[in-house]
C-alpha cells in the first residue's frame, strides 16, 4: 500500500474524503486543506483523473521526524531516487513550512536539492539538472516543527485547471473545482441522473454550466489534459495502467452523453458570454449547453423546461454604497425564481450572508464555503410559496407624508410629543455650540429614548437649507414587532414640527423586513448632491442613493486632527472613501497627499470633494487600489526605496471582503499588522493616525511599544455624539527616529 497526499481548497476536505473514498482509498484522514489516504497506485492514479474536487496529488515517499538541519539533507539522500529519476533528467523542488530553524522555504528547497544531488553523485558520480519550469519530476516537502513529508507531485498542474480554459486571458470568478464542489452539496448528480434541467441565471464565464455538464456526462475532470500530467514522466509510472484508466473514462464518458440532460445559462454581458461560449466549445458541450443573452429582470426562461436545479454566483459588492446596489440584484433574482421556477431547488453563493434575505425565500440549509481567500456561505433553497418571504429591505422615502395622509391623529399622541421634545431639548442644548464652532452637519438625536432607536442628524446645505437624515436601529428580537412598528410611526409622525423642516425634507434609511402591505419606498439612485461646509472645507453629501451619506459626522475632529498634523507636511490616507479628510488638510496647508481606496465610486465622488474646493490634483492624488495589497507591495521594498509621508491616516473598515481583495479584513486581528506596515511609511517623526468604529476594538499596544502611543478618543468625541461615546476610537502613533 502506498501513501498519498490530496490537497483541496479550503471548506472541501470532508467532501474530499467521501470522492476519495469512493476511489477506493483507505485509512482517509482530513486535514484543513486536504486529506491523506492510502491505497495501491490505481487508487493514487484514479484520484489524478477522477478527482473534481483536488488541486495536487501526491505520492509520498517519506514521513519522519528529523533531528536538525543536517538530518533533512541526510534523510532525503537516503532516498532511492533511481526509482523516480534518471540522472539525465531534470527535476524542481518546493517546500512549505518550517521547523529546525528553517524558515524560509529557498533555504528548506536548497536543503532537500542538496539531499538528491549527493545521492546522485555517490551512487552515479554524476547529477540531474533543476528545471522550474518543466522538470522531469516534481518534489515538494513539507515541514512542521521537526515532522518532514516529503512527496512527488503527480499531476504537476493544479487539476482544478481542467483545460477548457487554455488560452482564455480571464480569471474566472470561481475556481472549478469549488464550482464542482457547489454542485455536488447542491444534489446536481442525484438530480441529473432523474433527469432534472440545470439552469444559471447569471452564468457569467459559464464554470457551473461546464462542470455541470462534466458531472452529469461521467466525464473524468483530469482526462483533457491526462498527457500534460507529471506522472508521465515520474520514472515509476505505469503508462499501462494509465492507458487502461483513460479508455475506461472515455467509454463512462460516451455511455454518459447519451442521456445528458438539458443545461442552460444566462447573463446580461455580452462579452462574459463569448468568453462561456468559447470555453464550452473547448469543453465540447457546445450542441449539449444553451446560453442566452439575458438580464433577470426579464424575468422568463426560453422553453418548456422540465423541473431542475438552478445554481448561481452573484455579484457580491464592494463598500457600502456597492453593496446597497447589489441588494437590487438579489430581489431581482429572488423574483424570478418565485414567477418562473416554482418546485425547482436552487443554490446560490454569495460572500455576504446577509444578502441571502433579499431573495425572499427562506433557506433549508447553508454550507460555508471559501472562494480563493474569501469566505463565502451557499443557501440551498427549495422554491415553494410557502417558503416565500418578503425580502429585507434598505429604504429611502417619505414615510412621513404617507403617515400624516393615513394616520394624522399620531402626530398628536402623547409619545410623539415626547420624541417631540426631546428633539427640541437637545437642539437647544446644541445651539451655541453649533453656531461658535460654525457646525453645519451634526447628530441630534442618537436612541435618546430606548424605546425609539434612532439616530437622527442635520444637515445644513448650501443648495437648499436643511435636511434630515433619520436612520433606526434594527430592534432586538425580543421586541414585539408590531409595537417596534408603531413607535417608529410615532417618532416619523413628530419629526417635520420638532426639526422645522418640510417632510419632503426628511430622509429615512430604515432597517426593517417587510410583511404584506407594510412596504417603504427603496433606495434611490436620484443621484442629488448637496454641499455643507465643515472646518472651512466644502463637502459633497447624499442623502437618498447609499445607506451613508459621504461624511461620517463622528469622525469630524479625527479629520481636523489629520489636518492640524498635516499642515506644511505631506499625507497618506488609506481607505480614504470620499476623501473627506485629505480635502480638510489641503485647506489646512497640507503641500501634497495620496489618497487610496479600492472603489470607484468614492474615488469618482472624492474628485468632486477636491474640485468643490479647488485642490490640485497633481500635488494630491487619488488612486483605485487595493490598499492591503498596496500596503503589501510598499513594506517589502527595501527602506530607501519606499515612498515615506510625514502623517498616515488609517481609518479602515471593521471587516471587509471584496471581490477586489483576496481574503477578509478583520481589524480587530489584522490591525497591527496593517499599522507596522503603515509605519514603516512615515518619515523620521512622522505621526500615523489610526482610528476605528469597532465598539469591542482593542490595541494591542504591547505589540507597539516601540512607538509613542496616544490616545485621542476622547478629546476627538464631538459633543453632539458624547452621548454615544464609544462609537469610535483613535490614536497618534508616532515614529520616533
Amino acid at each position: 500500500m502506498s501513501q498519498f497526499f490530496a490537497t483541496t481548497p479550503k471548506g472541501l476536505p470532508e467532501l474530499l474524503r467521501e470522492e476519495l473514498m469512493g476511489f477506493g482509498a483507505t485509512d482517509v484522514k482530513m486535514q484543513p486543506t486536504g486529506a491523506t489516504f492510502e491505497g495501491d497506485l490505481e487508487v493514487g492514479y484514479r484520484a489524478c483523473l477522477w478527482s473534481r474536487l483536488a488541486n495536487h496529488i501526491y505520492y509520498i515517499v517519506l514521513d519522519t521526524e528529523l533531528e536538525d538541519q543536517d538530518d533533512l539533507t541526510q534523510q532525503v539522500m537516503n532516498i532511492d531516487w533511481s526509482k523516480h529519476l534518471d540522472v539525465n533528467s531534470t527535476f524542481s523542488v518546493s517546500f512549505s513550512g518550517q521547523g529546525l530553524g528553517i524558515t524560509h522555504s529557498h533555504f528548506g528547497a536548497l536543503k532537500v536539492k542538496d539531499g538528491i544531488v549527493d545521492y546522485f553523485r555517490e551512487h552515479f558520480d554524476s547529477r540531474p539538472d533543476i528545471d522550474t519550469e518543466f522538470p522531469d519530476l516534481k518534489v515538494h516537502a513539507h515541514l512542521n516543527r521537526q515532522q518532514l513529508t516529503l512527496s512527488i507531485d503527480l499531476t504537476g498542474h493544479s487539476l482544478h485547471q481542467r483545460g477548457y480554459r487554455e488560452g482564455q486571458q480571464v480569471v474566472a470568478p470561481l475556481k472549478e473545482n469549488v464550482a464542482a464542489a457547489i454542485l455536488l452539496r447542491a444534489n446536481w448528480p442525484e438530480i441529473a441522473k432523474n433527469g432534472g434541467v440545470f439552469y444559471d441565471p447569471m452564468c457569467g464565464s459559464g464554470t457551473f454550466l461546464i462542470e455541470a455538464a462534466m458531472i452529469a456526462s461521467d466525464c473524468a475532470p483530469g482526462i483533457m489534459k491526462s498527457e500534460l500530467m507529471a506522472l508521465n514522466r515520474w520514472k515509476s509510472h505505469d503508462d499501462i495502467l494509465w492507458q487502461k484508466l483513460i479508455e475506461e473514462a472515455d467509454a463512462r464518458e460516451a455511455e454518459g452523453l447519451r442521456t445528458l440532460p438539458e443545461i442552460f445559462g444566462s447573463d446580461l454581458s455580452h462579452k462574459s458570454l463569448d468568453i462561456a461560449e468559447e470555453a464550452i466549445e473547448n469543453a465540447g458541450y457546445g450542441d449539449i449547453i444553451d446560453i442566452k443573452q439575458m438580464s433577470i429582470e426579464q424575468g422568463r426562461k426560453w422553453g418548456d423546461w422540465p423541473k431542475g436545479l438552478i445554481v448561481t454566483n452573484p455579484p457580491y459588492g464592494e463598500r457600502l454604497g456597492e453593496v446597497e446596489e447589489v441588494k437590487q440584484v438579489y430581489m431581482h433574482l429572488g423574483d424570478y425564481f418565485k414567477l418562473e421556477f416554482e418546485g425547482w431547488k436552487a443554490a446560490v453563493l454569495t460572500c455576504h450572508p446577509e444578502l441571502g434575505l433579499y431573495l425572499g425565500l427562506k433557506a433549508k440549509r447553508s454550507h460555508d464555503f471559501a472562494n480563493g481567500t474569501m469566505e463565502c456561505k451557499l443557501f440551498r433553497l427549495d422554491i415553494e410559496p410557502e417558503l416565500y418571504r418578503q425580502p429585507a429591505m434598505q429604504v429611502a422615502g417619505n414615510l412621513v407624508s404617507q403617515l400624516a395622509r393615513l394616520q394624522p391623529e399620531l402626530s398628536e399622541s402623547d409619545n410623539a410629543k415626547m420624541v417631540a421634545n426631546r428633539i427640541k431639548k437637545n437642539l437647544k442644548g446644541l445651539k451655541s455650540w453649533v453656531k461658535k464652532n460654525d457646525i453645519n452637519a451634526y447628530r441630534v438625536y442618537d436612541a435618546d429614548i430606548p424605546e425609539y432607536a434612532l439616530a437622527m442628524d442635520i444637515y445644513e446645505t448650501e443648495e437648499s437649507g436643511r435636511w434630515v437624515v433619520v436612520a433606526e436601529y434594527a430592534p432586538p428580537k425580543t421586541v414585539n414587532p408590531t409595537k417596534a412598528k408603531r413607535r417608529l410611526y410615532e417618532a416619523v409622525s413628530a419629526l417635520p414640527k420638532a426639526f422645522g423642516v418640510p417632510a419632503d425634507r426628511i430622509v429615512f434609511k430604515v432597517r426593517s423586513r417587510q410583511k404584506g402591505n407594510d412596504q417603504y419606498e427603496q433606495l434611490d439612485e436620484q443621484k442629488n448632491y448637496f454641499t455643507v461646509v465643515e472646518n472651512q472645507t466644502r463637502l459633497r453629501v447624499n442623502f437618498t442613493d447609499y445607506l451613508d451619506t459621504g461624511l461620517f459626522l463622528d469622525h469630524r475632529d479625527i479629520r481636523k486632527e489629520v489636518g492640524t498634523l498635516s499642515s506644511g507636511k505631506s499625507l497618506l490616507n488609506l481607505f480614504c472613501y470620499t476623501a473627506t479628510a485629505t480635502a480638510q488638510a489641503a485647506n489646512m496647508g497640507c503641500k501634497s497627499s495620496l489618497s487610496l481606496d479600492m472603489s470607484k465610486t468614492y474615488l469618482y465622488w472624492a474628485k468632486h470633494n477636491f474640485m468643490n474646493n479647488d485642490i490640485d490634483e497633481r500635488q494630491h492624488r487619488l488612486e483605485q487600489v487595493n490598499v492591503i495589497e498596496w500596503l503589501d507591495e510598499q513594506s517589502a521594498l527595501p527602506d530607501t526605496s519606499r515612498p515615506k509621508f510625514d502623517v498616515v491616516f488609517l481609518d479602515p473598515p471593521s471587516f471587509s471582503t471584496s471581490k477586489r481583495m483576496e481574503g477578509t479584513l478583520d481589524i480587530q486581528r489584522d490591525h497591527i499588522d496593517l499599522i507596522l506596515k503603515a509605519m514603516s511609511l512615515l518619515s523620521s517623526n512622522g505621526k500615523l493616525v489610526f482610528s476605528t468604529n469597532m465598539r469591542k476594538f482593542k490595541l494591542d499596544e504591547e505589540a507597539l511599544n516601540a512607538y509613542d502611543v496616544e490616545n485621542i478618543t476622547q478629546r476627538t468625541m464631538p459633543m453632539d455624539f458624547k452621548r454615544k461615546a464609544k462609537i469610535h476610537q483613535g490614536w497618534v502613533i508616532t515614529k520616533q527616529d
